[in-house]
Parts: C-alpha cells; sequence; structure tokens
C-alpha cells in the first residue's frame, strides 16, 4: 500500500529534506525498508556518526521513525521510512529549495561530456518535447506516465532489496514534468 505524501509547510522541515545527504538516506532507506546507521554508511560511503545524526533530524521531520521490533537490543536502532513522497507548499519561504538539487543535476547531465572516462558506463538521456494539449489530454498523459513510472521504480526497488550491494545497480533520477509554456516567450537565462 503506498504511503501518503508528507505535507511539508514549514521552512525548517524543508531544510530537513533539501539536505543531499538526507535525500540519499530516504532514497536508500525506502528502497531498503529498514537499515541501521552502519548499514547505510556503508552502502552510502559516509561515516556512521553523520548518518546517524541525519537520521535523527530526519526523524524529528517525520520522515522516517525507529522500528524496535527489528532491533537486536535497546542499543540497536533501526529506522524505517514513514513516506515516500513529500508535497511541498509553494508558499513556504525558501520552496525553491525543493526543486534545485533536481535543477542542479539535470543541467549537469545535459552538459556532462560523454566521452570523459567513465561516462559510457552509465545512460544519460535527455528529451524535451511538446505538443499542443487540452487540460485532459495533458492529465492523461501524465497518469500514463505515471504508471509506467510506478511499475520500474516498483521493479528495480525489489531488485534492489534482494540485493543491496550489487554494484551495477545505481541510483537513476527521472524527472518529469508538464506545463503549459508561452512560446513566444524566450526562456530566462
Amino acid at each position: 500500500m503506498p504511503k501518503e505524501p508528507l505535507q511539508i509547510t514549514d521552512p525548517e522541515t524543508l531544510r530537513a529534506m533539501a539536505h543531499p545527504l538526507r535525500q540519499r538516506i530516504l532514497v536508500e532507506l525506502n528502497v531498503r525498508e529498514h537499515a541501521r546507521a552502519a548499514d547505510l554508511a556503508r552502502s552510502l560511503g559516509e561515516p556512521a556518526n553523520s548518518i546517524s545524526f541525519h537520521l535523527r533530524v530526519l526523524a524529528k521531520h517525520g520522515f522516517i521513525e525507529e522500528a524496535p521490533e527489528l532491533a537486536h537490543d535497546k542499543r540497536d536502532r533501526v529506522w524505517r521510512p514513514v513516506v515516500e513522497r513529500f508535497v511541498v507548499d509553494r508558499n513556504i519561504a525558501g520552496a525553491e529549495r525543493a526543486i534545485e538539487p533536481y535543477l542542479h543535476w539535470l543541467r549537469d547531465m545535459f552538459l556532462r561530456d560523454r566521452d570523459a572516462p567513465g561516462a559510457r558506463d552509465d545512460l544519460h538521456e535527455g528529451v524535451a518535447s511538446a505538443g499542443f494539449f487540452t487540460r485532459e489530454e495533458a492529465e492523461e498523459m501524465t497518469a500514463e506516465f505515471l504508471t509506467v513510472l510506478e511499475k520500474w521504480s516498483e521493479r528495480t526497488s525489489a531488485a534492489k532489496r534482494a540485493d543491496p550491494d550489487d554494484p551495477r545497480r545505481r541510483y537513476y533520477q527521472i524527472l518529469f514534468a508538464i506545463g503549459p509554456r508561452a512560446v513566444d516567450t524566450p526562456p530566462e537565462t
């Protein structure tokens, strides 16, 4: 059963979510379904004390919670995700922080030198397209896209859970945006 999105309505929770390492922790926890700080540190290549700090921040803001029933003893801390997705209130101060990491990644991906060493080891694809939609058609296409995305997300997450340390399985970012655009207005630079 899909978890409900967390509604982010205050700047402090937004700052907690916007930290890049915390985003990586959330992705890893959602795939693994539960983990200890040491497990996440090994998987993410970060010090365990740093991971522990970020886990406490995420818990404070309702992104994750402790799972004491999975712990070996009272000192063992196991964490599990509470949400898979979040929705940011656009009216809170700093709301643009939610999209900045994605835009940064997208810009870097398009500017990446495909002939650089190791660049051919990964898929880096970007497609820009357009069409003349009614609102209903745009909603229908979005629903179809989300169905395909959910299918592949579930499939690849299950494979990651089955072998969390498979070096071939890397985190790929996917962005989807649809909305009207005035074609006679040049984009801001």
